[in-house]
């Protein structure tokens, strides 16, 4: 009977310890259950951009999925500050390429960050970068970094290769000239 005594309280405190691992692990997996969850919206967020963009729709929706404080980088340290700018952007860049479409290659997020590699395709109907229409397609890759916030964009850092993109538009890339030889 005293070996009862012993078993019976050390049986309780092993079940006790028990049931708390599971409450432990259960809370863990909801923890990793939600950040699965945001991050899958945030990418659906980031897509909505690109796929409003393809429709000629963005403005009429960038409100709702944009923060008007948004920040976007792109090469050579160039920085666009502000939801109102993105909004006078964007219709030029239309203008240029109206048949502009993304093709999502492939999307990864980690918490607030979501990466995406896009291929571009669009047929250069506008005046872009001062350089008038060629009525070349274009085809090029960009890798964008967004920050997504309370279901909006609030930063982005955008890499895509714009020496690329202007010899296709029929550029020549040469050196400058010596100004001493002259």
């Amino acid at each position: 009977m005293k070996k009862l005594y012993v078993i019976l309280p050390l049986a309780m405190i092993l079940c006790f310890m028990i049931g708390c691992q599971d409450k432990a692990a259960m809370a863990e997996l909801e923890q990793f259950r939600a950040q699965a969850a945001l991050e899958e919206q945030n990418k659906k967020i980031v897509r909505r951009y690109a796929e409003e963009e393809d429709k000629g729709n963005l403005l009429e929706i960038i409100d709702e999925i944009v923060a008007p404080d948004v920040i976007y980088h792109y090469p050579n340290n160039v920085t666009v500050n502000g939801l109102e700018s993105i909004k006078e952007s964007s219709p030029q860049f239309h203008k240029a390429f109206p048949d502009l479409k993304h093709t999502i290659e492939f999307q990864m997020a980690e918490g607030e960050y979501v990466t995406t590699r896009y291929t571009w395709k669009g047929t250069h109907k506008g005046k872009y970068l001062g350089v008038e229409p060629t009525g070349k397609e274009l085809t090029f890759t960009f890798i964008d970094v967004g920050r997504v916030k309370d279901g909006k964009i609030v930063e982005a850092w955008i890499e895509l290769d714009f020496l690329g993109v202007m010899q296709q538009l029929g550029m020549e890339l040469k050196p400058k000239e010596d100004e001493s030889l002259r």
